[in-house]
């Protein structure tokens, strides 16, 4: 079989990657938006066949995949998609109620100093128009770009780099919770995003902490709901 793609097989937005990479982003997109479910087998030979490519560059992204959390190897079964624990969650509001916090007094910082807030302002009416229609997987995806605006807004490659693995599993987590009122959530987004554009360190850093919190005891109370409904 061919190692290559052939068109269209993929998403041309990531046509510029190395093979492997390519098939890593389509898999970890497939998995944020429940196309691939949690506890599904990822099998070789049928996304070898649906890619046209030979099983290496497959082989080659689960690696990355794992790493991040998605999948996990199985005994006798090979990698299946993870489902997000309780533990997973609380892990990961711990790590964000740190780094956010950072990424929005950076933010914030970078907005006193001259950086334009233009984009971030886009990003939130992107998502107050998701919300109008009430469209959930483009909720999800606008309340996802916006947080990855104030990180990009932050300067920080570092602390960018760190937050890559962890944003997957955020965007993971949005789409997983569609019943959370969106309004509620828009409107932290709004007072950050002012906060962050007025330069105003302190507040920016204070309203992101409180975000990410109102939004742990939220998905919490989501998740032992689930456990035991």
């Amino acid at each position: 079989m061919d190692a290559g793609i052939v068109t269209n097989a993929l998403p041309l937005g990531i046509a510029d990657q190395s093979l492997s990479a390519k098939i890593y982003e389509e898999l970890r997109e497939r998995i944020i938006e429940g196309i691939i479910p949690a506890g599904e087998r990822i099998r070789e030979r049928e996304l070898a066949e649906e890619f046209n490519v030979s099983r290496i560059p497959i082989r080659e992204a689960m690696p990355r995949l794992e790493s991040e959390g998605f999948i996990r190897t199985v005994p006798r079964k090979g990698a299946v998609v993870t489902e997000m624990t309780l533990g997973d969650v609380e892990e990961l509001f711990a790590v964000r109620s740190s780094l956010e916090v950072l990424a929005a007094r950076l933010a914030a910082q970078a907005c006193a100093q001259g950086a334009s807030s233009s984009e971030l302002f886009e990003r939130l009416a992107a998502a107050e128009a998701a919300i109008e229609v009430g469209d959930d997987r483009e909720i999800a995806a606008a309340n996802s770009a916006l947080h990855e605006e104030i990180l990009r807004l932050s300067g920080n490659s570092l602390l960018i780099g760190l937050m890559g693995p962890i944003n997957g599993r955020v965007r993971r987590l949005f789409r997983l919770e569609a019943e959370r009122d969106q309004q509620v959530l828009c409107a932290e987004h709004q007072q950050l995003c002012r906060a962050i554009a007025d330069g105003n360190v302190e507040y920016a850093g204070s309203l992101a902490y409180a975000h990410v919190e109102h939004s742990r005891s939220d998905s919490l109370k989501l998740m032992r709901e689930r456990l035991d409904p």
